[in-house]
């Protein structure tokens, strides 16, 4: 008989809740030392150029300079990567974007290590600049790496679409653009580290510590075992803090100079160096019959991968994926390019690039509609996946599939709430999207690990390698191990981001802690549950299997009046010589996508939404006001209710801004629009109530049934505000992001 779940499904507060309101959590930027250096860089003023030679002559000699490094000063591997390592810490050959580091300054103060900078001068040997994927991928661009322009060039082919265009009734063929998007962190990003003997210890923010860590190691020619990172609290990630960061540098100074090092990014320093999210491209054909069933799609994207290759091969294996959306459609084709230019580096954002394919495809199905005269909710109920369905990529879904659930549920409230009337020259509608969402990395069976132990007093230290970036992953832990071992909350300690007390427990992206990680704890939880029974079996004199746990510990129901505490349990595993730790391991079982044709399973489960959103259109200023926004989403199963909740309604926010208002102005490799004053995020007013309408279609493999919300929750916004706008203007935009001076222009040329 399976029990019911105490902490399950509620509503539990976070359990860094407390620091943060009072102010006493640690950023790396709060970490100090005695006798600290502090670090500045200097970086390449132009795009592309060949470096001639480096003058620091004046830098060196300047007052409380202590060290000035350049390529030649770096011990180890002076190229670092996700997939490719081709970016260098200092740059040694040439340059190839606007920030490019050169050159390295340590000194007493943060004054005298940016009046330094200031002193060097560098002879260039400009180079011809490229700032689109376009003009990198033509027969004669100069080429930004030995290798070629050509960073990702993947194929995804199921059936054959030629075969479904002919026996098509209505073929639509659009071209959708997005624009390239900061992650604009509330934390900039900071790293500090220190040098013990051979021993160096570095402190930074991290999406995936034990990646850096490896990288740091390699950087500095140490084996992994004399570098420790440590990740303390991290002020915002959304695929951010991952890769070359200042932590890098802290680590580099610190084990050359045999002092304590610091480093922290500018505001305007982390727009000019930090990843940012790809710009697309994107031809879309879809071939439907008359009756609305879509016999085929081929989706042509092409994206700016910037300087450096970063992750940008997962980024387009995601959109791949993902292009011909929540739908089985019998013959997909789809290209996915992505080129090396002379812009700033792009990288994983929230989503990576499914955002950008969702609003190729839910803009499609809507003109889809229209064309047809079919309601927007019946065609995609029409061609939804379901129990049974094959994936673009082949992959046969059996168990949590909520789609029609989600449309159901949207479909339901829209026509609760129905369209205000026009007022004035404001016109109001509603408009909508669905999507899917793997969870995970595609095609990635590296292991989660998770190590749990109990102490003498009972309670228990969990161990986890992955680190909360603001998604509340650190609470969910908590409540999932509390949940296997019936205990309070409080009873658990948890270590995580350590590289020397922690397991690799992956990375905390791609929407996979829940899932993945979340597993692993749980499985950690049961095994050592097991543990902890068989000794309070062998108290008891009863069979293991029919033992009771609850918060006063193990009993027997023939004898409920005894009981073995959590205490007594582990008293008994150490007189029996065994260690009261356990752990759990999960991977989910996936495949690569197949080199030529995409083909495969490549993650163990999918995450379904559909969300509705309510825009006030201006006819006469092109100001667009997101009234409301209704969002159902397959969780899986609900872990914590606020922590679900929550995630929706940031990343509703997020696509707003995606949708609206958000873009870097990139000229010629210079962004021009550095500072946040320039740059324009949504505020809290700008953010719409956002009803949470959620759907548990429990997934086999995750704990207790869940999958996760963090990524996918942003996707289907930005395609659900402008199929919105449509109906309010009858103006069809496919490209983003629509200012209200866009708007504006397309109304009056109408």
């Amino acid at each position: 008989m399976t029990e019911p779940c105490q902490l399950i499904g509620m509503p539990v507060p976070r359990v860094d809740i407390l620091n943060k309101l009072q102010g006493k959590a640690s950023y790396a930027e709060d970490i100090s030392f005695p006798g600290m250096l502090y670090l500045k860089v200097l970086r390449s003023d132009r795009p592309h150029a060949r470096i001639l030679k480096i003058h620091t002559e004046k830098a060196e000699v300047h007052p409380g300079v202590v060290a000035v490094f350049t390529a030649k000063d770096i011990p180890g591997r002076n190229r670092v990567g996700l997939t490719i390592k081709d970016q260098p810490v200092l740059c040694d050959d040439k340059v190839r974007f606007i920030g490019d580091p050169v050159v390295l300054v340590a000194a007493e103060t943060v004054q005298a290590a940016e009046a330094a900078v200031q002193l060097i001068r560098i002879d260039y040997d400009d180079l011809p600049g490229i700032f689109s994927p376009e003009a990198a991928l033509a027969p004669d661009a100069a080429k930004i790496h030995e290798t070629g322009n050509v960073l990702v060039d993947r194929k995804l082919i199921k059936g054959d679409f030629e075969q479904a265009v002919e026996q098509a009734e209505v073929v639509i063929r659009n071209t959708y653009r997005t624009g390239t998007v900061h992650h604009a962190c509330l934390e900039s990003g900071a790293g500090v580290a220190t040098c013990d003997g051979d021993k160096v210890t570095v402190w930074m923010p991290s999406k995936e510590l034990f990646t850096d860590h490896q990288e740091i190691a390699a950087l500095l020619g140490l084996p992994p075992e004399n570098v420790r990172a440590i990740c303390p609290e991290v002020g915002g990630a959304f695929g951010d803090k991952r890769g070359l960061a200042p932590g890098y540098y802290a680590a580099l100074a610190s084990f050359k100079t045999k002092r304590p090092s610091k480093m922290v990014f500018s505001r305007e320093e982390c727009s000019l160096v930090t990843v940012k999210r790809h710009a697309f491209t994107i031809d879309y054909t879809t071939a439907a019959k008359k009756d609305g069933r879509i016999l085929g799609v081929k989706a042509d994207m092409v994206s700016d991968g910037g300087a450096y290759a970063f992750n940008s091969f997962a980024v387009l294996t995601k959109a791949m994926i993902h292009a011909a959306g929540p739908y089985e459609i019998p013959h997909v084709f789809v290209r996915a390019r992505a080129a090396y230019t002379n812009n700033p580096i792009t990288g994983a954002m929230r989503g990576l690039g499914v955002p950008a394919v969702a609003l190729a495809h839910e803009s499609q199905m809507d003109i889809l509609a229209e064309t047809l005269k079919m309601d927007p909710f019946e065609i995609r109920l029409k061609n939804g996946l379901k129990p049974g369905a094959l994936t673009a990529t082949g992959q046969r879904l059996d168990n949590s599939i909520g789609l029609t659930e989600t449309l159901e549920k949207v479909q339901g409230e829209i026509s609760r709430r129905g369209t205000p009337v026009p007022n004035g020259s404001k016109r109001y509608s509603w408009g909508v999207a669905s999507m899917f969402y793997g969870i995970g990395v595609p095609g990635s069976a590296k292991p989660s690990i998770s190590q749990l132990e109990a102490t003498d007093a009972g309670d228990f230290v969990l161990f986890v390698g992955s680190v909360d970036v603001g998604q509340g992953s650190s609470t969910l832990f908590t409540q999932i191990v509390a949940e296997v071992l019936r205990c309070e909350a409080e009873k658990i300690r948890l270590i995580t981001g350590d590289t020397d007390r922690c397991p690799n427990t992956g990375s905390s992206g791609a929407s996979q802690l829940t899932y993945v990680a979340g597993r692993s704890v749980q499985m950690a939880a049961q095994n050592l549950k097991t543990l902890l029974q068989r000794a309070a079996a062998a108290i008891l004199a009863k069979p293991e299997e029919g033992l009771v746990l609850d918060r006063e510990g193990f009993y027997h129901p023939a004898n409920p009046g005894r009981r073995v505490s959590m205490a007594q349990a582990v008293k008994r595993l150490k007189e029996e010589g065994l260690s009261p730790a356990a752990e759990g391991r999960f991977a989910p079982e996936v495949t690569l996508p197949d080199k030529e044709t995409g083909q495969g399973a490549p993650n163990g489960t999918y995450a379904f939404a559909t969300q509705g959103a309510l825009v006030g259109v201006d006819m006469d200023s092109g100001e667009v006001e997101v009234v409301s926004l209704v969002a159902s989403h397959d969780v899986g199963r609900i872990i914590n209710l606020h922590g679900v909740e929550g995630q929706i309604e940031g990343s509703v926010s997020m696509g707003v801004g995606y949708a609206l208002t958000e873009e870097l102005v990139i000229k010629e490799g210079a962004i021009k629009n550095p500072r946040f004053g320039e740059y324009f995020i949504p505020t809290a007013l700008d953010v719409p109530e956002v009803a949470s309408l959620l759907v548990e279609a429990a997934e086999p493999s995750g704990p207790f049934g869940a999958k996760g919300v963090g990524e996918p929750a942003i996707v289907p916004t930005a395609p659900a505000i402008l199929n919105a706008i449509h109906a309010a203007t009858g103006i069809r935009v496919k490209e983003i992001p629509l200012t209200s001076e866009k708007l504006w222009m397309l109304l009056k040329k109408r």
